[in-house]
């Protein structure tokens, strides 16, 4: 049991694809925060990082799934409960507050490009 909690803690780091996430995100924002409104650099941050926070998720679970931490049958729901509550988030983001769509999908896109990018680098050692 302690081997198993040791290998999904050891996966929770930053890799690449979030370090270039959050250079590009912080990036936007403030090409957004200085050309753009403040409301646009709002969005852009709060894209960029649920997609790098949903990113990070991802690798977790992929990574206890593929250590066998979990059933499949789990895996698939707790998969299902992320993308639920993901989709919830977001809903109830842009219906409770006054956050910029335009800024949000910029924002999401910049890190979509990374993750993109950092693919088709590919990696000697197989991780990201």
């Amino acid at each position: 049991m302690i081997s198993k909690s040791m290998s999904l803690t050891k996966s929770f780091g930053l890799g690449r694809v979030e370090k270039g996430g959050l250079v590009v995100t912080a990036i936007l924002v403030a090409i957004n925060g200085l050309v753009g409104s403040q409301a646009l650099a709002l969005g852009v941050a709060v894209g960029g990082l649920l997609v790098i926070v949903n990113f990070l998720v991802i690798r977790l679970l992929a990574g206890a799934l593929i250590g066998k931490a979990y059933t499949k049958v789990f895996g698939i729901f707790i998969v299902l409960v992320k993308t639920f509550v993901l989709i919830a988030f977001v809903a109830s983001l842009f219906l409770f507050t006054k956050v910029n769509i335009y800024g949000f999908f910029i924002g999401v896109t910049g890190v979509v490009i990374v993750i993109i990018g950092e693919s088709l680098r590919g990696n000697s050692d197989g991780s990201f």
